[in-house]
């Protein structure tokens, strides 16, 4: 038979050790679920790195080999274009191949870009002026594309908040809005303006204007399996405007895009 403790003082010191022992309890027992998870977590972390590391060594193999398969080829288009003996109805074919061969080269300049500004994270954000950089930009698309007019409006400074990456992202947009245009001259205006909230960097085409997943990527970083971008060149864009704290917006016009890049103050 059980007997009842009615004793106050032996009922009180039963109640401190049902006390003791559930908080001992408790907390072999919350320690247990720390542990675990942070092993498990650390397990975690080491895959990663490791999966990190061996996709770092992949890309670097896989995009040395592309560039020195694509000299070769390209070396051997320009051997065969010099050859006298080549029909002249060759030629077109010869330069075709030497196009597509270097936008190979770029695509893997471009995977390298992507990959350092996603796996490396964030890039510290400063107080930069962006003039300089969109006077570089503009400079350079020029002497690349001779046959295309760009335009420019922008204040003597403009000091933001963001990082040196920009100038990449602003390089990818003019070389996006001529690479894909249809005219044989097309024409790119870069405006520069000061808000309340920030900066705004729009840049306007006359193109045929961005098809829906371009769109999508730009706005919303989002592909699937099934429905994916043709290029890397809006990736890097919205990947180094979104971390440096800014955001892309798209206006479709009759005739053309203009996308605005918006850099918070």
């Amino acid at each position: 038979m059980l007997e009842l403790v009615t004793d106050p003082q032996t009922s009180a010191r039963l109640q401190t050790v049902k006390g003791w022992v559930f908080v001992g309890g408790s907390t072999c027992l919350v320690y247990a679920l720390v542990r675990s998870n942070q092993r498990r977590h650390e397990r975690t972390t080491a895959r990663l790195e490791h999966a990190l590391q061996q996709t770092s060594v992949l890309h670097r193999l896989l995009r040395h080999n592309l560039r020195n398969n694509c000299n070769v080829i390209r070396g051997n288009a320009e051997l065969l274009e010099a050859n006298d003996a080549v029909p002249a109805a060759v030629d077109p074919h010869l330069e075709e191949i030497k196009h597509q061969t270097d936008r190979l080269v770029e695509l893997g300049s471009k995977t390298r870009c992507l990959r350092d500004a996603v796996l490396e994270g964030d890039e510290p954000v400063r107080r930069l002026d962006l003039t300089p950089a969109i006077d570089a930009v503009v400079a350079s698309a020029r002497d690349r594309y001779p046959e295309a007019t760009i335009e420019i409006d922008r204040p003597e400074t403009c000091s933001v908040r963001t990082t040196p990456k920009i100038e990449r992202a602003l390089r990818e947009l003019l070389d996006n809005a001529v690479e894909h245009s249809e005219r044989a001259a097309p024409t790119v205006r870069i405006a520069v303006r000061r808000t309340d909230e920030g900066v705004d960097i729009a840049v306007a085409d006359d193109g045929p204007g961005l098809p829906e997943i371009e769109r999508t990527v730009l706005e919303n970083g989002i592909e699937s399996p099934m429905i994916h971008s043709k290029g890397l060149g809006l990736w890097i864009v919205r990947t180094i405007v979104v971390q440096a704290g800014g955001s892309v917006e798209l206006v479709e016009e009759s005739r053309g895009t203009t996308v605005v890049l918006s850099l918070p103050d």
